[in-house]
């Protein structure tokens, strides 16, 4: 299994610049918009296609290798976080930069946390439905949901409301902070490790 494990990873790893350049050559060129002359260009297209529909189920499994295999996983990270662990000395840094990289990484989840349940507008609605005269309206929420909704034709509100300024989640995609969190704990493990070596 481990040689298994270690030839997918080298494929996985060597063939990411030719999943990058097919995936850039599927996304520029639309067969339906453009037929294309050859037969060449559809071998090609169809090709770009398994390929990466290959890459994203080999990465399905690389990332279950990683949650379920205790070897993998020390094989794979240690190597792509860097970290070293050649004495006791060293074994013991590792263990308290990495507490220090999970507190401050939990810290940051609890923060965003925060700013993706909290709802912030300003709005200003039409003088006849004004409240003892004022037309500035300010609105708290807070949104909770384990789910995403599918959109819904929701019934309009009866009032209707100039919005001035408006918060409502966080404004990057979910996938960009996933990615940025990895990053986050890679760069803090190493910083930590760095401090405490010195």
């Amino acid at each position: 299994m481990k040689k298994i494990d270690s030839a997918l990873l080298k494929f996985f790893i060597y063939g990411l610049p030719l999943i990058i350049l097919l995936a850039i050559f599927s996304y520029s060129y639309d067969l339906q918009a453009f037929p294309p002359t050859s037969d060449y260009l559809i071998t090609l297209y169809n090709f770009a296609g398994i390929m990466l529909a290959l890459w994203m189920l080999l990465s399905i499994y690389l990332c279950a290798r990683l949650m379920f295999s205790g070897s993998f996983r020390e094989k794979v990270l240690t190597r792509l976080t860097f970290i070293k662990e050649r004495d006791e000395r060293e074994v013991m840094f590792t263990g308290k930069a990495a507490k220090t990289s999970m507190l401050t990484t939990l810290a940051i989840l609890i923060f965003l946390f925060c700013l993706s349940c909290f709802q912030v507008s300003v709005y200003s609605i039409p003088p006849d439905k004004a409240i003892d005269g004022k037309t500035k309206v300010i609105a708290l929420d807070l949104k909770f949901k384990l789910l995403e909704s599918l959109p819904s034709d929701a019934a309009q509100e009866t009032v209707q409301k100039e919005i001035l300024l408006a918060y409502t989640g966080l404004p990057i995609s979910s996938s960009a902070v996933i990615l940025g969190l990895i990053m986050w704990q890679i760069v803090a493990y190493n910083y930590s490790m760095r401090r405490l070596m010195k």
